[in-house]
């Protein structure tokens, strides 16, 4: 039986969703988890728990099953339209430029939110550690480092500015458009590394001969 397809509703669609709902997890994140979530080696994705996980007390209640339905089609459209991503197209949410204080922590913040609270989370589905494929352990370590130096600049421009403020503000600005780069070229690389993982599961499990019983 075919998988439902849901025209995807919309960014505007999504966020009017979580707000209604009053989600914990803005869109971004929500956005990111199931990415991180496809993308995952565990071969166990699921869409209905990665959605339950943005209600830590609980699924809203619906009040009828038509209520129930305009919840899951529009977030089930955008699992759809994330998947797309595999082949290396992903791009995170567009930044505008860092060039004051104010910007430069909200940029950093909601990279770590992408970052940490979405990808990370979807990928490992919530555990501290996950098997991988041969050469992705490297590229999860990048990520993590680049989470790392967001998670600083975000910390940095939290606090009121200080004597160094000027200096700091040159120096993580400047970093700021490297790391993003980097980190969109280790997500894609993971994305398309898994993707060619599973092919090979798939082929070697397809090929392994079948052991039939001898008739007597």
């Amino acid at each position: 039986m075919p998988k439902p397809k849901f025209p995807y509703a919309g960014d505007a669609a999504l966020k009017r969703l979580l707000e209604r709902y009053r989600s914990p997890a803005p869109f971004h994140v929500v956005r990111m988890r199931f990415w991180g979530e496809i993308v995952s080696p565990s071969l166990k994705a699921s869409p209905i728990k990665t959605i339950e996980s943005f209600w830590p007390n609980g699924l809203p209640t619906f009040n009828d099953g038509e209520e129930a339905n305009a919840f899951f089609q529009p977030l089930m459209s955008l699992w759809n339209n994330v998947a797309r991503f595999q082949d290396g197209s992903l791009k995170l949410q567009k930044i505008d430029k860092v060039d004051t204080r104010e910007a430069l922590h909200a940029a950093a913040k909601l990279r770590v939110e992408e970052l940490h609270d979405g990808f990370m989370h979807g990928f490992t589905g919530g555990n501290r550690q996950i098997d991988v494929p041969p050469g992705i352990s490297d590229l999860l370590r990048r990520v993590e480092k680049s989470i790392e130096l967001l998670a600083t600049a975000r910390n940095t421009f939290a606090k009121p500015p200080g004597p160094e403020d000027a200096a700091m503000l040159a120096q993580l600005g400047g970093i700021f458009p490297e790391v993003d780069r980097a980190v969109h070229a280790d997500l894609n690389a993971i994305a398309v590394a898994i993707r060619d993982w599973r092919k090979v599961q798939l082929r070697t499990l397809h090929d392994k001969p079948t052991t039939r019983g001898t008739l007597h």
